[in-house]
C-alpha cells in the first residue's frame, strides 16, 4: 500500500510539472500564445529572448518557486499524516531518496508533458527549484553566477550548462568541508546529484531534438 501511495505522488508530481506557468503568464500578461513565438517552447529562455526580459525573469522565478514549494508542501503534508498516526509507514515517503523521485517526476513532467504532446520547456528553472530543495546554498551561488553571465556577457546557453553542473560541484565541496551537510544528507547523495544533472542533460537533448537543433 505504501508503494502504491508513493507511485501516486510520483504521477501527481509528473502532471504538476506539466502545468505550464510560462503559458499562463504570457497569456495573462501579454495575451500571447507562447507556443507560436520564437522556438515555440513554453520556457523562460523563449520568453526572455523573444517576448520580454522582465517577463522572462518573472517566469523563471515562478518556476523555481513552483518546484521548490511543491516539494516542501509534499514533505509537510506527509509529515502531518505521519504524526497523526493515520497511515502506518508513511515516514518512508518523505525520506530524501523518495523526495528525489517526486522531484524527478516533476522535472520530467515539465520537459515532456503528456498534456502538450510531450512538448515542454527545457526545465532549467524547475531543475533549480528541485535541486535547491536539497542543496539550497550551492544552488543559490550557482544562480547568482549564471545571472551575471546572462546580464553582463549575454551567455544564456553557457549559463544554462553552468546551472546544471555547478550546483553538483559546489554540493561536493560543501559536503566535504561543512559538517552540517554530512549530518543532513547521506554520502550517496553526491553521485545522486550527478545523476540528476545527467537526467537534466538527457531531457534537454530530447527537447533540442524536437526543435531540430541536433
Amino acid at each position: 500500500m505504501i508503494y502504491l501511495f508513493a507511485i501516486l505522488i510520483i504521477l501527481l508530481s509528473y502532471f504538476y510539472g506539466g502545468f505550464s506557468t510560462a503559458r499562463i503568464i504570457t497569456k495573462s500578461v501579454r495575451s500571447l500564445n507562447v507556443y507560436k513565438i520564437g522556438t515555440g517552447l513554453a520556457d523562460t529562455e523563449n520568453i526572455y529572448t523573444n517576448i520580454s526580459k522582465p517577463l522572462g525573469v518573472l517566469v523563471g522565478a515562478v518556476d523555481v518557486a513552483k518546484a521548490y514549494l511543491y516539494l516542501l508542501i509534499v514533505e509537510m503534508v506527509l509529515r502531518l499524516i505521519d504524526h497523526s498516526g493515520s497511515f502506518s509507514g508513511i515516514t518512508t515517503l518523505y525520506r530524501h531518496n523518495t523526495m528525489l523521485l517526486y522531484g524527478m517526476g516533476m522535472l520530467i513532467g515539465h520537459c515532456l508533458p503528456f498534456t502538450n504532446h510531450f512538448r515542454g520547456g527545457r526545465g532549467i528553472f524547475t531543475y533549480m527549484g528541485f535541486v535547491a530543495y536539497f542543496a539550497f546554498t550551492p544552488t543559490l551561488i550557482s544562480a547568482v553566477i549564471a545571472w551575471i553571465l546572462v546580464a553582463r556577457f549575454r551567455q544564456i546557453r553557457f549559463a544554462q550548462y553552468l546551472i546544471v553542473i555547478l550546483p553538483v560541484v559546489l554540493f561536493q565541496v560543501f559536503y566535504s568541508f561543512i559538517p552540517s551537510y554530512r549530518l543532513e544528507l547521506p554520502a550517496y547523495f553526491v553521485p545522486i546529484m550527478l545523476g540528476i544533472a545527467l537526467l537534466m542533460g538527457i531531457l534537454n537533448i530530447i527537447v533540442s531534438k524536437k526543435l531540430g537543433e541536433i
